[in-house]
């Protein structure tokens, strides 16, 4: 026959279930933004020794990279949520 746990020991057991689970995602989540940015880091690179035909150095490719997020972001970012929203149906209210 099992025991019976207590009520003050199965939310303690609960709550240390809760924030394992928490943190184990977002361990999960920071390794999964590390491994995005260096693929785009690496197509960047490829991309600059393809156009320059010499191999760009750390510097370079991390300017080109930052230049590249505030593109994607703020410049095709909006319209590209507009259309997502326009083509989902939501009332685009700006």
């Amino acid at each position: 026959m099992p025991k019976v746990v207590s009520k003050s020991t199965s939310c303690y057991l609960l709550l240390c279930l809760s924030f394992d689970t928490l943190n184990i995602t977002m361990a999960m989540t920071q390794q999964w933004q590390e491994q995005r940015e260096r693929v785009w880091k690496a197509k960047v690179a490829m991309a600059l020794y393809g156009e320059y035909g010499k191999v760009p150095n750390e510097r370079v490719i991390d300017e080109v990279y930052h230049l590249t997020r505030v593109l994607d972001k703020k410049v095709l970012g909006t319209p590209m949520l507009r259309k997502r929203q326009h083509q989902s149906g939501q009332l685009v209210l700006f």
